[in-house]
């Protein structure tokens, strides 16, 4: 596995797309009149002019989560800030593309070319592509373990970083060693299946703690459930009964109010005969009382022959009540001038 290209937009001191492209393979004569090894790329310039903004590109394409480690306070920092004559970068890009074709080192990755491209927006939105699939950095970080160039390898050494390695506790030093060996992947591994493992057991402990609550709990709330369906029953039929009352009593009253209607129909009717006989026979009492009362020499004669007997006026309610008491009174009075009478005519017998 060897570099081949490093591209880098909007990156700290590179705004621009820019490119830059290291030859694989020279032609040395060692032993052989014609042979081929890869060589070495030197990147020389003045102080400021960003040579180590180049390696820090090389770190964070790679993962680097540390803004620490990029000499900067925030990650934003990795974004070009703007110039007097050019204005700020929305994001920053960096693109790593790396010959797989290789025996020794080669990636865990189906293709003889890997480019690796992270962007990070000012929102704080990251993107993380593998031949422009979008990929999470998780994968990014495994698939550069036991190569040496990862986040956390030695590939690339900055100033200080001998010192720092030799001066770490000898547990942080067999990191090193264990990535150079190629066992760091096995470990990372195993760490995460232990993880997984202790992940699981606690989820199956508090699922055995839910089980043993909700255990307990199976007879009250069967008790209940049974207390709620014999409800649902007799509210059900409740529900029934009172449809069916209701149902009774509505055409019970529509019967009743049919009859009621037919009734007040008929004491319309009576009612109308009986107004209808009363203006006739009070109409006829007053031509008789008028033909009594005013001696007409010019009337005919015949119309007495011919007028039926003069009645008394029909009485309405109250009137009726009592002309008709009236009437009981004389009748009685009457038997009682019998009863004497007769008794005073066997006093003299």
């Amino acid at each position: 596995m060897y570099l081949k290209s490093l591209e880098m937009q909007g990156f700290k001191s590179f705004p621009d797309k820019t490119k830059l492209v290291f030859e694989n393979e020279v032609e040395v004569k060692i032993d052989q009149p014609s042979a081929s090894a890869h060589g070495v790329t030197v990147i020389v310039g003045p102080n400021g002019s960003g040579k180590s903004n180049i390696a820090d590109a090389m770190r964070w394409v790679l993962g680097e989560i540390s803004s620490r480690s990029l000499r900067g306070t925030k990650m934003e920092d990795v974004i070009f800030g703007g110039a007097d004559s050019r204005r700020p970068m929305g994001y920053a890009e960096v693109s790593v593309t790396l010959d797989n074709r290789g025996e020794i080192g080669k990636l865990d990755c189906p293709y003889d070319e890997v480019t690796v491209t992270r962007r990070y927006y000012r929102s704080g939105d990251s993107e993380y592509f593998i031949n422009r699939k979008g990929v999470r950095l998780k994968d990014i970080y495994e698939l550069f373990m036991n190569t040496g160039i990862g986040r956390d390898g030695y590939s690339i050494i900055g100033q200080g970083r001998i010192a720092e390695m030799v001066s770490r506790k000898s547990e942080e030093r067999r990191q090193v060693f264990e990535d150079a060996s190629g066992i760091a992947k096995y470990r990372y591994k195993k760490n995460e299946a232990e993880r997984k493992l202790k992940d699981t057991e606690d989820n199956m402990a508090r699922a055995n703690d839910i089980f043993a609550e909700v255990s307990a709990q199976v007879g009250p709330l069967q008790r209940e459930s049974e207390k709620a369906k014999k409800a649902i029953e007799l509210m059900e039929n409740k529900k029934r009964a009172d449809v069916s009352l209701w149902l009774y009593d509505t055409e019970r009253l529509h019967d009743d109010l049919r009859v009621a209607e037919e009734a007040m129909q008929h004491a319309s009717f009576d009612l109308d005969a009986a107004e209808d006989a009363i203006q006739s026979l009070e109409a006829q009492n007053n031509r008789l009382f008028e033909a009594s009362q005013g001696g007409n020499p010019d009337a005919d004669p015949r119309a007495d022959r011919e007028l039926p007997p003069p009645r008394e006026r029909i009485p309405r309610g109250g009137e009726y009540r009592h002309a008709r008491k009236g009437s009981d009174r004389r009748d009685r009075g009457k038997r009682r001038e019998h009863r004497t009478l007769y008794r005073g005519g066997e006093r003299n017998l």
